[in-house]
């Protein structure tokens, strides 16, 4: 069973609210899969991808900014969307934006399947991870000469004194020796193979499963890793030959870990595959102005500047803005925010954070900066830039959309149109 909720969405129990309809915002749950995240919960209490609260006497789980994908022990799977009208159309931005996350399994994707937003997210991440296995396969998979030592009828190889007589005293026939072997069981291919077998009793999808059962064989002469740790260190010191795998074995180490961004499933989940809104927002913004500025420089989290120049003779605090777009001898920071705001609300600054507009002008005075630019998700009660925002009569910031729901280049180039 797979349950969708959106990002801050309230989780309870069904039989404190038994007529009631699940939907992106409320969700009602059986009481083993509520103890379970429950539970859960209360042992990463640090991380903050939940929270547990009482209601009127009634328990309740509030969703974060996390998004992405939990499964529970009796099979349950949850998958946590960002805000959207409907479930197809969060889960379509999400697999857009998580193509461009840094330093995670999908960086590798060229894109997004046609009609995945209709399936859960568990099976666009297999289809994904067999995406990059299938390709390793096709070509042929690395092998090498792997020494052994055989105690064997013949003399192949090195012959090992010791280990002869002391296992041979009584059998001249037979030679201990140690030789290479050229061999495809090695620590990678064993690693893909056992992440093969994770997905295989988990898909649920006929072609999820049909892709499996043919790759599980292909693979037929690899044994699954016995020491998956001991494979992932000898992993790490592979040699270039198998730089072909590392979109793959990103996958797999997702898979077999059970976890994303260093979060443990711990006792009561088998998966947490979850992702911070936050970052996943802002690497998405950032990819878009990398490829789409065309007549500027975009700098990613520069560092070049401090926020005090001189203490004790050294500089202290570094800064580091999500982006620094430079073009036609200006100076433009740009910061990123996954927070809804609201253009109707001048009372309350439309929800803007006051710390956040002091961190960007502390920004814009030392990368000497005449404009900055805010970027918050857009919304219903976010469409357009509010109006300009005046620090001084050198620097003024300007709040604006961006819409996660259009093509990358068409929500940059939007914004890139009002910045000129």
């Amino acid at each position: 069973m797979t349950h969708s909720i959106a990002e801050y969405g309230l989780i309870r129990r069904t039989r404190d609210f038994p007529d009631f309809p699940n939907s992106l915002t409320e969700l009602y749950l059986p009481d083993g899969t509520f103890d379970a995240l429950k539970n859960f919960v209360t042992e990463n209490e640090d991380d903050a991808v939940m929270t547990f609260f009482l209601q009127k006497g009634r328990e309740c789980i509030r969703v974060k900014n996390y998004v992405g994908l939990l499964e529970t022990r009796d099979g349950t799977q949850l998958e946590i969307l960002p805000k959207a009208a409907e479930a197809d159309q969060a889960r379509t931005a999400l697999l857009r934006m998580l193509l461009h996350l840094r330093n995670s399994p999908f960086r590798s994707s060229r894109s997004v399947r046609l009609g995945t937003n209709r399936l859960p997210l568990w099976e666009v991440f297999i289809a994904l991870f067999l995406d990059e296995v299938t390709p390793l396969i096709t070509r042929g998979l690395q092998r090498s000469y792997v020494s052994q030592t055989a105690n064997q009828r013949y003399l192949k190889g090195k012959l090992e004194l010791v280990a002869q007589v002391r296992q041979n005293s009584l059998h001249a026939e037979r030679m201990v020796a140690t030789f290479d072997t050229h061999t495809a069981n090695l620590p990678a291919n064993r690693l893909l193979k056992s992440a093969l077998q994770f997905v295989q009793t988990r898909a649920r999808t006929v072609a999820n499963q049909s892709r499996i059962r043919q790759l599980v064989f292909a693979m037929e002469d690899i044994p699954p890793s016995e020491r998956i740790q001991d494979d992932w260190r000898a992993v790490t010191a592979s040699n270039r030959l198998f730089e072909p795998y590392q979109p793959a074995l990103r996958w797999a180490r997702a898979l077999l870990s059970g976890r994303a961004y260093g979060l443990s499933p711990g006792r009561h989940l088998t998966l947490t595959l979850l992702f911070p809104m936050e970052r996943v927002f802002e690497d998405y913004v950032a990819a878009g102005f990398k490829r789409y500025v065309t007549d500027g420089e975009v700098v990613i989290q520069e560092s070049s500047q401090h926020l005090i120049d001189n203490h004790s003779g050294l500089r202290k605090f570094k800064l580091r803005p999500d982006l620094i777009l430079r073009q036609n001898g200006k100076t433009t920071v740009l910061d990123t925010k996954w927070k809804r705001i609201d253009a109707a609300n001048t009372a309350g600054n439309y929800g803007i954070d006051q710390a956040d507009l002091y961190q960007l002008y502390a920004y814009g005075k030392k990368y000497g900066a005449s404009e900055l630019l805010l970027i918050y998700p857009a919304t219903e009660q976010f469409q357009k830039p509010l109006d300009l925002f005046g620090y001084d009569e050198t620097m003024h910031l300007r709040v604006v959309p961006f819409d996660v729901h259009l093509p990358l280049r068409e929500a940059v180039l939007r914004i890139l149109m009002n910045h000129e």
